[in-house]
């Protein structure tokens, strides 16, 4: 009877050995594929401040084009009004 009892106790030392081996292995699978992760998510976030940088420069480039625009359409504006009423002025002298 205590030879049964010892061959079962070795017959379970041996599963929870197997166990603990396959735990392990699974949890060594485990932290390589939350490093790749880890990797991986690093790399998208970066990515993704630079694109975030790109557009804010991006952004500010377009506002300062804008600004310049605007005040080009100014002085075509005032320019050309300038114009219109000399030629205006001119044709009423002509007329008088």
């Amino acid at each position: 009877m205590l030879l049964k009892h010892g061959k079962e106790l070795s017959d379970h030392e041996r599963r929870i050995t197997d166990l603990n081996n396959k735990m392990t292995d699974t949890l060594k699978s485990v932290d390589e594929s939350n490093k790749y992760l880890r990797e991986q998510n690093t790399r998208i976030l970066e990515a993704v401040i630079r694109g975030n940088e790109k557009n804010e420069t991006h952004k500010n480039e377009m506002e300062v084009i804008n600004r310049q625009n605007l005040w080009k359409v100014v002085t075509i504006a005032i320019g050309s009004s300038s114009v219109i009423y000399l030629i205006l002025q001119q044709l009423m002298h002509f007329i008088h």
